[in-house]
């Protein structure tokens, strides 16, 4: 679920470098071409590609960027687990808190996302599912948050939760974000 202008950006880069490798190399093999004219057209048409070269690697490194209002919470059904949690940083950052980074995927201790806002800092558990969030995430992230010394311990999905998972939030005082704040966090 790449942007469509990244993608339309990333596919112009490759014609360009395409073509401008092509012209380097007519102007390095072309017998015609008096040597005084190839020498700086391969020069200008190497310098390019190299250019079009770095753009084309800085564009498709760029996997989703995200701007409010571009994204809805059924777009985010479609990336990976891993895509949803880097997302959520931008999401958390574009709506008001001061940062927000992942935590070590192999060892996160229940702990997806580490945020703070107005000196709060929150352990968040980000679950991109295609069914309800059940009890476990509720424990994970309540374990994680007392591991990461923060003060608010939070689950955020695409999905929403189960009956159970609310009630021992209620209880243990962990906030959830269910598909309907996510998608206020997006407009």
């Amino acid at each position: 679920m790449r942007p469509r202008y990244i993608t339309i950006r990333l596919a112009i880069s490759t014609c360009l470098c395409m073509i401008a490798v092509l012209g380097c190399l007519l102007s390095l093999f072309y017998k015609g071409t008096p040597t005084a004219l190839r020498t700086p057209g391969a020069a200008f048409c190497g310098l390019s590609s190299l250019f079009i070269i770095y753009r084309i690697i800085c564009l498709s490194h760029k996997r989703y960027i995200f701007r409010k209002g571009v994204y809805h919470s059924r777009d985010l059904d479609q990336i990976s687990g891993a895509d949803f949690e880097a997302l959520s940083c931008d999401i958390l950052v574009a709506n008001g808190f001061d940062f927000a980074e992942n935590t070590q995927a192999s060892v996160d201790f229940g702990v997806d996302v580490l945020a703070r806002r107005e000196g709060i800092t929150y352990a968040i558990q980000c679950k991109r599912y295609d069914s309800p969030v059940g009890i476990d995430a509720v424990q994970q992230v309540y374990a994680g948050r007392a591991y990461y010394e923060c003060h608010v311990a939070m689950v955020l999905t695409n999905q929403y939760f189960t009956g159970s998972a609310r009630k021992l939030a209620d209880k243990i005082g962990v906030v959830l974000w269910d598909r309907d704040m996510l998608e206020e966090l997006l407009q």
